[in-house]
Order: structure tokens, then sequence, then C-alpha cells
């Protein structure tokens, strides 16, 4: 093992080497997990855009290329917005990351419109109070209006 170490740390010291090195690990983690290798199609370093879909005993996926990504959540709330009847279909942006079983867990959910991302919100006319879920409002009771709010630089 120690051969092997000292040949990595000289592999790491070169740039080809190294870039050598990642490519390799790369591709050995990919024909150990096919369905993961597939994946790879759809990821951008800690985000996946697509469709976002809810199928029956499978729950919350972006389709991507024909694919579906199964999504889990970070939140109670977050995952009670990936179900959202009023989101399916929409085009989304999921930011988050890759966990050992093959699902992308979602950490922040966007809806893409014309390349421009979009915050969600629930928000309550009436009571002019906003939801981080999907439901009725916590005052009134009638259902909140599901909103789209633009992203802007000043919202990181």
């Amino acid at each position: 093992m120690k051969g092997s170490d000292s040949m990595t740390g000289w592999h790491m010291r070169s740039g080809l080497g190294a870039m050598l090195v990642e490519l390799l690990l790369s591709a050995t983690a990919l024909a150990a997990s096919p369905a993961r290798a597939a994946q790879d199609v759809v990821q951008h370093g800690t985000f996946v855009e697509g469709r976002l879909l809810s199928i029956p005993g499978q729950g919350p996926v972006v389709r991507v290329g024909g694919k579906n990504q199964a999504l889990s959540a970070t939140t109670p709330y977050l995952l009670h917005t990936l179900l959202d009847k009023r989101l399916a279909n929409r085009q989304v942006r999921v930011e988050g990351a890759w966990k050992a079983n093959g699902t992308f867990e979602v950490a922040r959910l966007f809806t893409v419109k014309d390349g421009k991302l979009y915050r969600v919100r629930y928000f309550c006319r009436t009571c002019n109070i906003v939801a981080l879920e999907p439901g009725n409002c916590a005052c009134c009771q009638q259902p909140t209006e599901l909103q789209e709010i633009p992203v802007t630089q000043n919202d990181n």
C-alpha cells in the first residue's frame, strides 16, 4: 500500500497526472454503479435541472433526458413543496447533494422560466402571511397561493 500511496502522491503533484488520477477514480466509481453513471448526464456539480414529476409509489423525481432522478429532501416542508401538484411538470433546478443510495437530496428548489431562476413561496393575500410549504394559511385556513419570485444576485 505504501508504494501505491507514494505513486498517488507523485501523480497529485503533477498537473497531468492529477487529472489522470481524477479521471480514473471517476471512471471506477461510475463502473461500480451503472445507475450513477446514467445520472451523471444530469448532474451539474451540486444541482440537477429537469421536469419535476411525482410518481405514485416512488415520490418526487426530476425527469432529464428520458430518465427519472429520484429526489429526497432535507426538510419536511421542502418534500411537501416537491410534491405540490401545482409544480408538476414544471422546469425546476434542485440544489443539494448526491446520496449513497443514488437519490439526490434537495436543499433548495427553484423553478426555471426562460433560463431564469425563481424562488417558490406560498402566500395568503387575506392575512399577508408567507408560508414555506403548500397548504392552508395558518391564520384564516384558506388555501395559500403559489408564488414564484425572481432570484436576484442579492438572494444568496
